[in-house]
């Protein structure tokens, strides 16, 4: 059964309010990341890990509880790119903009034709490589990889040029990060170029021609 709600209501939603934890989590690892002289590392570690590991619970609550919403779906796509592009910028200086530009065009993208279903609607059609990661609402081995990539590679490049100390195998989730990510490039750039296709579609050129002699 369907009930309707008010702003204020929807605004209260349960994964809504984890949201709003997990961007206030954010904003304090980043706080701490970007303190010149930080005592222990992994408090940064730790603290963006378990915002991150929030992103989870609040998508299955809202499944689960049939709390989902178009405000709910925006704002877990904005706390994502805020945190991630706060920490990419932190690893890479100015470059690191370009990760969180690239992925505020693709929310945009992607929300102004799926809105909430965007992760089933968006890739009905999509190519081999990117229906393997978008599979099952990205529940799938390369999904995972790619959302893992997505969330944690910007803290490994961090935590790479804050320590020269390693963990065994450092290296090798690093790897395993940075392939997740171009999985997730190439999901991005495949989106914005079936946007930019439909841009280009012939209504919109008939329309340009209607418009000249108006």
């Amino acid at each position: 059964m369907v009930i309707e709600v008010g702003p204020r209501e929807v605004l209260l939603l349960w994964p809504n309010v984890i949201c709003y934890v997990r961007a206030v989590l954010g904003a304090f690892a980043l706080g701490l990341a970007w303190w010149p002289e930080i005592p222990m590392l992994t408090w940064v570690v730790a603290i963006y890990a378990f915002a991150m590991s929030l992103d989870f619970l609040d998508g299955y609550l809202a499944r689960r509880w049939q709390q989902q919403s178009r405000f709910g779906a925006a704002l877990d796509v904005v706390v994502d790119i805020a945190q991630r592009g706060g920490m990419w910028v932190l690893a890479l200086n100015l470059p690191g903009f370009l990760f969180p530009l690239v992925e505020l065009n693709v929310f945009a993208c992607t929300h102004s034709s799926g809105s909430e279903s965007w992760k089933v609607t968006c890739f009905e059609d999509a190519p081999m490589l990117v229906a393997a990661v978008t599979s099952n609402v990205f529940k799938s081995p390369c999904g995972a990889l790619m959302v893992a990539g997505l969330h944690f590679l910007p803290l490994w490049l961090w935590l790479r040029q804050r320590t020269s100390a390693s963990f065994p195998g450092f290296n090798l989730v690093g790897f395993l990060l940075c392939s997740g990510r171009l999985l997730g490039l190439v999901v991005e750039f495949w989106v914005l170029k079936r946007h930019v296709e439909g841009l280009l579609r012939p209504i919109d050129a008939l329309t340009i021609r209607s418009c000249a002699h108006v």
